[in-house]
């Protein structure tokens, strides 16, 4: 019996790790111009002045992914992307709004 096995990658980001734009840029395999463009577009709040100083923290690794996922799977140009992650991000405040609430016994009826 032949059986296929895939090997399935992952980086674990710990949301207070900082890291420089060449680090983030090797992470997410992009490009300076890319990121800048992001950065510029309001998808990443790099903490810094200027690129050189520019820190961006863990959580800003998954931004980009999502981000670089929905702009390729729904055709989505930079700012439609930016709307697109800002309400995805609402939605996920929401739900552990809601989590929140349900745990502590909140009742909808």
């Amino acid at each position: 019996m032949n059986q296929s096995h895939d090997i399935v990658q992952g980086v674990i980001l710990d949301e207070n790790l900082t890291l420089a734009l060449k680090d983030l840029t090797d992470l997410c395999g992009i490009s300076d111009e890319l990121l800048a463009l992001l950065v510029g577009e309001g998808l990443l709040a790099p903490r810094g002045e200027s690129p050189a100083d520019w820190r961006f923290d863990g959580l800003q690794v998954r931004r980009i992914r999502r981000a670089l996922r929905l702009s390729h799977d729904l055709e989505l140009d930079w700012p439609a992307t930016a709307l697109a992650l800002d309400l995805l991000d609402e939605i996920d405040r929401l739900r552990e709004r809601l989590q929140g609430l349900e745990s502590q016994g909140a009742r909808w009826d």
